[in-house]
């Protein structure tokens, strides 16, 4: 049998057919497909395999750029202590998110619109409806003192951007760094400046400041083209369906239940 590309369904215990990542961890998806999967995928893709890459190539990056401003004043108007730690909505990102400092506003994610938060950011909302291919929208948070340790991506076929809304102070002690083929990246972020690069390669973050950062974090599809992105698609379909979303979206669907708490007076 070709192996070359997942197998659409596997057969449980009771000879009835199921998605390949249901129940399954991203840790256990990343480890099976991966590398096949991003083969594919870079052979049909339309942009480099660089670490960062240009904003250019994403008309849709100007628009939030134009309107940074509002986007920010929504997100700040949320208190840190209401948004949840990443660690705490999913168990799958283990020791990256053991920091609760960094925290996560999910916006969307995976076809899933979070109604409740939307409602809380309605320029955000209405801004990211319009990018094409995405995938993820959180407002992220690293509060005074959080560390991001050194991890990478699960696919090629995702890129990262971040939109920097709030940053401390003292800049440089605010910081990603990010290892590409052929450089270390060091990059601080500016306030209403953007990010675009491809999460696959090593990166960690430091927020050494006392003051919190704040950015727009969003993941899109890489473009690609032909047999590259329909393999995608369908990748992306089942971890849509996986453990590792779901579980996130059961703990965003009991948060939702709770009373929105409201801004002091």
């Amino acid at each position: 049998m070709n192996d070359t590309v997942p197998r659409r369904a596997d057969k449980a215990a009771h000879g009835k057919w199921r998605l390949p990542f249901k129940g399954r961890s991203l840790f256990e998806i990343g480890k099976d497909l991966r590398p096949r999967i991003d083969r594919v995928i870079m052979r049909g893709s339309l942009l480099p395999d660089r670490a960062i890459l240009d904003t250019a190539w994403m008309p849709w990056i100007a628009m939030l750029e134009r309107n940074w401003e509002q986007i920010r004043d929504e997100a700040v108007r949320l208190r840190t202590r209401d948004i949840p730690a990443l660690g705490d909505l999913s168990p799958d990102h283990g020791r990256i998110a053991a920091d609760r400092r960094w925290k996560s506003f999910f916006l969307a994610g995976y076809g899933y619109r979070r109604i409740e938060n939307c409602a809380r950011a309605p320029v955000t909302a209405a801004l990211i409806a319009r990018i094409p291919g995405l995938v993820t929208a959180v407002f992220s948070v690293l509060e005074a003192g959080g560390r991001i340790p050194r991890h990478y991506g699960m696919t090629k076929g995702m890129l990262t951007y971040h939109l920097a809304l709030r940053v401390p102070r003292q800049r440089a002690q605010c910081r990603i760094q990010i290892e590409g083929a052929d450089a270390l990246h060091t990059i601080c972020w500016a306030d209403g400046r953007s990010l675009l690069f491809d999460d696959t390669y090593n990166h960690q973050v430091w927020n050494d400041t006392d003051e919190d950062r704040y950015i727009l974090l969003l993941q899109v599809r890489r473009p690609c083209r032909g047999v590259a992105r329909l393999l995608l698609g369908v990748f992306l379909f089942g971890v849509k369906h996986s453990r590792f979303v779901q579980d996130i979206k059961r703990r965003l669907d009991a948060l939702g239940a709770e009373p929105v708490p409201r801004p002091a007076r």
